[in-house]
This record gives C-alpha cells, sequence and structure tokens, in this order.
C-alpha cells in the first residue's frame, strides 16, 4: 500500500472510529488524527515499536497503545483507556513534557475518547495490520499471547479493571452450550474458531461470584472446567475417571495462579485439552495423518467454498491415492464428508442464531437455498425449519 494510501486509511478510520491515530515516518508525525496537544505524545511513542513485532503493545502512562508496521511507516492507535484518574493525567504531562497549561485541554480529549472493551481495541490493531500487511492474524493467538505482557505493561490496576466485570447483562447460557457442543464432538478446529468469534464479541458478564477480582476469576474457571469436563466431555465418551482426574487437576492449577491473565490462558488450556482428548478416542490410530488433517482442514473451513480439489492441496497428496484412503479410512468420499460438515455446522446455526435460512445457505457457500434444504432433509429426515423448531436455543 503506497503512503498517501496509509494516510487516507488512517483518516477514514478515525473518522468511524474515534480512535486516535498517528503516522510516523522517520521519527516524524507524518499524520495525526486527533487533538493536536497529543501529537508530541504518540512522536515519543513510535521509539517503542519492536522490530520484528506485528503488532507492539504501548504502555503510555494513562493507557495502551498499538503500534503496527506498514511499510517503512509506524501506525500508532490509542490509548485504550478503562479508566482515568488525575494521578494518570498528571504522569502523562510529566513523562512527555506536556504543557502543564494544556492539562484541562488534555483531559476533555482523553473523555472524549469512545470507550470500549479490550477485545474490540486488539481487534482494532488486528484490523489495522490486514489492512496495511494484507495479513490476518487470529484475535485469540494474539490475545493469549499478549496477556501476560498487558499484565506486566498496564500495572495492576488497570489489568483488574480491564477485566471487571460491571453493567454487562448476563447472556453466557446460549454460549455455554454451544461450547459444550464442540466439546462432546471432538471438534477442536470447530471450537478455535468459537473461540475467535467469541474473541470479536464485547465480554460477557457471569455475574459477581466474590470481591476479589483474582478470587473472583478462579470460581468462575472452577465452575466451567467441572461444566466442560462433565458436560462435554463426558457426554462425547471420555472416560469418567479421566474427565474427573483432569478436572482435579485443572482446578488446583487454578489455585496456584497469581494473575487473572494466568487464570484466562489456562481456561483456554484446559477446554482445549478436553476437546482434543475427545477427538483422539473418537477419532483412534485409524485415522492417519493425512487424514485427519483432512477432517480438519473441512471443519474449519465450513464458511468457505472449498471443493475435493482444495482438500488435495491443503494434504499434498495426489487425487486417486487419496480419494482411495479417505474413503477406505472414514467410509465416505470426500466431497460428501464435506457437504456432511457444512450440514453439521448449519445445525449449529439453526440451534443456537437467529441467522435466516437463505443467510445459512450462503454462509456454508451451498449453491441455493432450496439445494441446502434438501440435502438437511435428506441427511437428517426433517427441514431446517423443522430442526430450528425443536433445537433452537434462543
Amino acid at each position: 500500500m503506497t503512503k498517501d494510501r496509509i494516510l487516507t486509511t488512517c483518516e477514514l478510520l478515525y473518522s468511524t472510529h474515534f480512535v486516535p491515530m498517528a503516522v510516523i515516518d522517520g521519527g516524524e508525525v507524518e499524520l495525526f488524527c486527533s487533538y493536536e496537544g497529543y501529537k508530541e505524545v504518540f512522536k515519543k511513542l513510535s521509539g517503542s515499536a519492536k522490530e520484528g513485532e506485528k503488532i507492539t503493545l504501548i504502555n503510555g502512562a494513562v493507557g495502551l497503545y498499538g503500534a503496527v508496521k506498514a511499510g517503512g511507516l509506524i501506525v500508532l492507535a490509542g490509548p485504550y483507556l478503562n479508566k482515568q484518574t488525575e494521578s494518570g493525567l498528571d504522569a502523562l504531562i510529566h513523562r512527555y513534557e506536556l504543557d502543564i497549561k494544556e492539562r484541562e485541554n488534555l483531559k476533555q480529549f482523553l473523555l472524549s475518547i469512545p470507550r470500549c472493551s479490550l477485545n474490540t481495541f486488539l481487534n482494532f490493531l488486528v484490523l489495522l495490520h490486514f489492512l496495511f500487511n494484507g495479513e490476518r492474524l487470529s484475535i485469540v493467538d494474539f490475545f493469549k499471547d499478549a496477556q501476560p505482557a498487558l499484565q506486566r505493561k498496564m500495572g495492576k490496576d488497570s489489568v483488574k479493571d480491564v477485566f471487571e466485570e460491571n453493567e454487562i447483562p448476563h447472556g453466557t447460557y446460549q454460549l455455554e452450550q454451544q461450547l459444550l457442543d464442540y466439546v462432546s464432538a471432538g471438534d477442536v478446529a470447530g471450537l478455535e474458531l468459537f473461540f475467535d468469534k467469541i474473541a470479536r464479541a464485547e465480554p460477557l458478564s457471569e455475574g459477581k461470584l466474590a470481591d476479589d477480582n483474582l478470587r473472583q476469576s478462579k470460581n468462575i474457571f472452577i465452575g466451567l472446567i467441572s461444566m466442560v469436563g462433565k458436560g462435554g466431555a463426558i457426554r462425547g465418551n471420555l472416560d469418567i475417571e479421566q474427565t474427573y482426574s483432569l478436572i482435579d487437576l485443572y482446578t488446583q492449577e487454578c489455585e496456584r495462579c497469581t494473575s487473572v491473565s494466568q487464570i484466562n490462558q489456562l481456561r483456554y488450556t484446559a477446554i482445549l485439552d478436553f476437546t482434543r482428548r475427545v477427538a483422539e478416542q473418537k477419532h483412534p490410530d485409524a485415522y492417519s495423518s493425512e487424514v485427519f488433517r483432512a477432517l480438519q482442514f473441512i471443519k474449519s473451513h465450513t464458511n468457505q467454498p472449498i471443493g475435493v480439489d482444495d482438500v488435495l492441496n491443503e494434504v499434498k497428496k495426489s487425487r486417486s491415492v487419496f480419494m482411495e484412503q479417505f474413503k477406505k479410512e472414514t467410509g465416505e468420499t470426500l466431497g460428501r464428508y464435506i457437504t456432511k460438515a457444512k450440514l453439521e455446522e448449519a445445525k449449529l446455526l439453526l440451534a443456537y442464531s437467529d441467522k435466516s435460512l437463505p443467510a445459512i445457505s450462503n454462509t456454508l457457500y451451498f449453491s441455493s437455498q432450496s439445494y441446502f434444504q434438501n440435502l438437511f432433509k435428506k441427511q437428517y429426515g426433517i427441514t431446517p425449519l423443522e430442526y430450528r423448531k425443536t433445537h433452537h436455543k434462543g
């Protein structure tokens, strides 16, 4: 992307999202979108952009900033603010040697920045990287890797506020049921996509279970991991004794955690561990590594127009050899398995979303709504609407 396009893109993003942004070229501010008195802060922050990092998170006294490389330029965005204090404002003025006479203007500028969740801010940085570098990062992987650094950079109080759950309505039941379906199916690829989807949404409250934030997170984790084990893994035929041992193991590990970010990381790891164990016993050694890779590829691309050739390209095998191998190990032709995977995803969308039938058909790249409905009824014996009436969780 040319420099002019980068500058124009930043101007348009600011006009729609109102997140302060700056473009730095050779240490100088080439473009600044927002209150001019803050330009010096961005100029000094640009020196913290790390070489080799796709997105650098920077602590800047009053909040968190993100730096994204765009060719030879650095695009800065922020600050992400979860709380503004008078002491924080004084620290900002002192650290960046700003004019004390501008204190009230700075205060009003910071108050004017739209408040958002940490996930939303991280997704904004991921969007910048995609626009300027053409690479889509997984917010799940980025957030997972970033959490320990976030805790160090933002400080204990800020991290506590990030994960503090208030003024957000309860709304986790449907998500919990969908999560358990992925675990019990041993659907690792589907679960990772589910996590990615959740990471793009606003955080949902579990309700206040303790006065202390760390204790609150531990209580939520213990309840969740017990539910995942009993309601997901055992339902997926994982050995009962093994499941209870894992619940005990992860509960003990949770109690050893000393920060909210460690617990969040452990939660992600534990749920995937349960799901992989279910998958392993559902997919025994009879599946070769190539066929198992094909199965995972298909499940993670149901919302894309994939065909037999795409799967063959993924496993790097010749058509004649792999088609025979796939049919022998799964009992299904490759094309038929792709269709069945899309239909299974359609069941989840019918049960856990309010998407219309045309929208579901388009999302899963069926050639037409009528074709989708005919396939669904042939596979399950009922129409998609009949399935929704009896299985919808709304």
